[in-house]
């Protein structure tokens, strides 16, 4: 049983290291105005169908990409832990999404000028960040061990379409189980007081789309960050990640090292941090190559769009006026015309970072389309 100076311990504890103070569930159901008995449900995997309601959009590189529209009351709690909690805490400097210092134009300047560009996207990346990464934050921040496993609870799913349940179940080798109580290392060491919680067999996963997610993917990826920042660090080169994208630039290779050395030396890094790198998005521009890093191209002193991403938002957007949403939708392909106006929109939005003059023109264009699901 904690003590009254032990609690008064931890809460200066917090307070100190700027954090909010949660001392147990029911605290925390309180704090955000929940009912406890819908976070009790949520920790027992007893309300993921309620929690998420999953829907698919088209990506343009081919696929599927599942989106978790989360439930008004998980969507609280969530939201609090990342306004609250997450945002106060700093990801590694080359780290660019999901924060107000960073943001795409930023992170491709750092790639400015550079002869050869190594590229990589991570496969599945919310997906491959399980419970046991987000129990890891949160204790490590200092919260009581029981309210971490909670809140890992709270801001994962066990919800996925079929074909990604198999990251639902990763072995300890890669990633710690926490049902394997018997494999847990010593931060885990109070985990057989969860007892009561331990009814599912499947660890969960960040859903793509909670307002959680993005700011706990950059804090589990830190240590990949910090693999790769030390390594491009030591060969004169310049490591970013944006999300799930990560660029390696340099001027020039080092005398006794090929591309193909640099190649695999950066996979086994990725590897070795426990995420896979997509071997289909995996591209390295030499000399008199093409180079974009998120969309803009780096070949000058500062990043600038390219001309086919001009005109590929000019034919969205005159498409959408002239043949409807919806229409224009099913011939690019994608599973909803909810859906593509929303990457329209993004695509649009990337635009005001670079452009300023043509985002209001698109920005003006867009908002003239007849959006059907809005009421006047």
């Amino acid at each position: 049983m904690q003590t009254a100076a032990s609690l008064r311990d931890y809460a200066a504890q917090l307070r100190s290291s700027g954090l909010p103070v949660i001392f147990t569930l029911g605290h925390l159901a309180k704090i955000v105005g929940v009912e406890t008995e819908i976070l009790h449900e949520t920790v027992n995997r007893q309300r993921e169908s309620a929690n998420y309601r999953m829907y698919a959009v088209a990506k343009r590189s081919g696929g599927r990409r599942f989106i978790h529209a989360v439930t008004p009351e998980l969507f609280r709690v969530q939201q609090y832990l990342h306004k609250e909690i997450l945002c106060g805490v700093k990801p590694h400097p080359a780290a660019f999404a999901f924060h107000s210092s960073g943001g795409i134009r930023q992170c491709a300047s750092q790639h400015c000028g550079a002869r050869w560009l190594f590229q990589y996207d991570l496969k599945d990346f919310f997906y491959e960040i399980s419970e046991v990464d987000v129990y890891r934050i949160f204790n490590g921040l200092g919260y009581r061990k029981l309210l971490s496993f909670e809140i890992a609870r709270l801001c994962t799913t066990t919800r996925l379409p079929i074909s990604f349940k198999r990251y639902l179940r990763a072995s300890y080798s890669e990633k710690p189980n926490f049902d394997n109580v018997e494999l847990l290392d010593d931060a885990f060491s109070g985990y057989l007081k969860f007892k009561p919680y331990l009814h599912s067999q499947r660890t969960g996963v960040l859903p793509q789309g909670a307002p959680s997610s993005p700011m706990l993917s950059n804090l589990a990826a830190r240590h990949l960050d910090e693999s790769l920042h030390e390594y491009a660090f030591q060969l004169g080169f310049v490591y970013t990640r944006y999300a799930d994208d990560i660029s390696i630039s340099a001027y020039d290779l080092p005398s006794k090292m090929s591309r193909g050395d640099i190649h695999r030396a950066i996979v086994h890094r990725i590897r070795k941090a426990r995420f896979l790198e997509n071997e289909k998005k995996t591209r390295i521009a030499g000399p008199g190559s093409k180079k974009l890093v998120l969309g803009l191209l780096v070949d000058g002193d500062s990043p600038r769009l390219s001309k086919e991403t001009y005109m590929r938002i000019d034919r969205l957007l005159y498409a959408a006026n002239k043949y409807g949403l919806v229409n224009t939708a099913k011939h690019e392909n994608f599973y909803s015309a909810y859906g593509f106006y929303n990457h329209l929109s993004g695509l649009v939005a990337f635009v005001k970072d670079v452009d300023i003059k043509r985002w209001a023109e698109f920005k003006l264009r867009l908002s003239e389309l007849d959006v059907p699901w809005e009421t006047t």
